[in-house]
């Protein structure tokens, strides 16, 4: 990763910065940023995706296309893409929220220019998963101030951050500001259906666990997932075939078991991801449930074009364009 620190701009008054050293410099201001391991850093040093931070850091290659050896990164991209894959190479892509670079590393391979960044230290495991590229530039930032010029970006992929955010309404219209004219906006986001909201029977037990893991330290929450997913996730294996258990074993376990949904059908990756997705799901500071109306109805009042909001993947899938004039 090759830097050029002239791209970066103040997040909170657009100004240009200086760097010196290893500070980065707002002379108007007289703001500060440092600069740790060749990446810049925007935000607090503790902030409330440390749980986020600390999961990407300890599987910093389990949802990598190239270490899993598969294609579930590649097609959950492609299928939110609607078709723009192809379009890719050598075009300008702010990416937010990387966590640790799973779609980093397949939007390199389509030979994009990337601005990415991360409000937590995830983005040290993108670095070391995908930092030798020339074509990528890291910062630690926040959603609600980009330290990026706006209005320069033919794309803005943010995928499965924006419900984890304190407002999903101010990180869409953020987001859509980083747009230049004729630019695409490409995001998830999860939806809002009483299932996902209730407890058991309604709903599934991760609602439940999610309460009461919050509830404890920081430092005490990995260990606290990890022994329940090391409780459950036999059971799970044992039924692995049988779709109507895991549903009835969802009302009690909170585990992620993605046998059949992702095609992980070696039990070593699949306890890899249930335990990385069961900790992400029951430690996750905010999470923000819409409706396909909401979020069509706020893109029509930013004025975007061709929306289009489906139902798909972790929820709803969302692309939609800056117009041109």
């Amino acid at each position: 990763m090759c830097i050029n620190y002239s791209i970066f701009r103040d997040p909170y008054d657009g100004n240009k910065l200086e760097l010196i050293e290893d500070i980065l410099y707002n002379h108007t201001s007289g703001m500060t940023y440092q600069v740790v391991n060749g990446i810049p850093r925007f935000v607090a040093h503790e902030n409330y995706s440390d749980s986020f931070g600390f999961q990407w850091n300890e599987f910093r290659k389990t949802q990598l296309d190239s270490y899993s050896k598969t294609k579930i990164t590649h097609d959950r991209l492609e299928r939110c893409l609607q078709g723009h894959m192809k379009e890719l190479s050598g075009k300008l892509i702010l990416e937010a929220g990387s966590g640790a670079g799973r779609f980093t590393e397949i939007l390199l391979e389509c030979g994009s220019h990337i601005h990415s960044f991360d409000l937590s230290n995830a983005v040290d495991a993108n670095y070391y998963n995908n930092g030798s590229s020339k074509n990528l530039t890291l910062a630690q930032a926040d959603i609600r101030h980009m330290p990026f010029e706006k209005k320069m970006y033919d794309y803005v992929i943010c995928l499965g951050v924006i419900q984890h955010t304190p407002s999903p309404e101010e990180s869409i219209f953020n987001l859509y500001q980083m747009l230049k004219p004729g630019g695409a906006l490409v995001f998830d986001h999860y939806l809002f259906k009483l299932r996902n909201i209730l407890p058991p029977p309604i709903g599934s037990a991760n609602i439940i666990y999610r309460q009461i893991i919050l509830m404890l330290p920081i430092k005490f929450r990995f260990r606290v997932v990890k022994f329940i997913v090391d409780l459950f996730f036999p059971v799970h294996w044992i039924f692995r075939k049988s779709n109507t258990i895991q549903r009835i074993l969802r009302r009690i376990s909170p585990v992620h078991f993605y046998f059949n949904s992702l095609n992980l059908k070696i039990k070593n990756v699949c306890y890899e991801w249930a335990l990385l997705d069961t900790h992400d799901s029951t430690t996750d500071h905010y999470k923000h449930h819409r409706t396909v109306s909401q979020i069509n109805n706020f893109l029509a009042k930013l004025g975007a074009s061709e929306i289009s909001v489906r139902i798909d993947g972790n929820g709803i899938e969302v692309l939609c364009k800056k117009p041109l004039f």
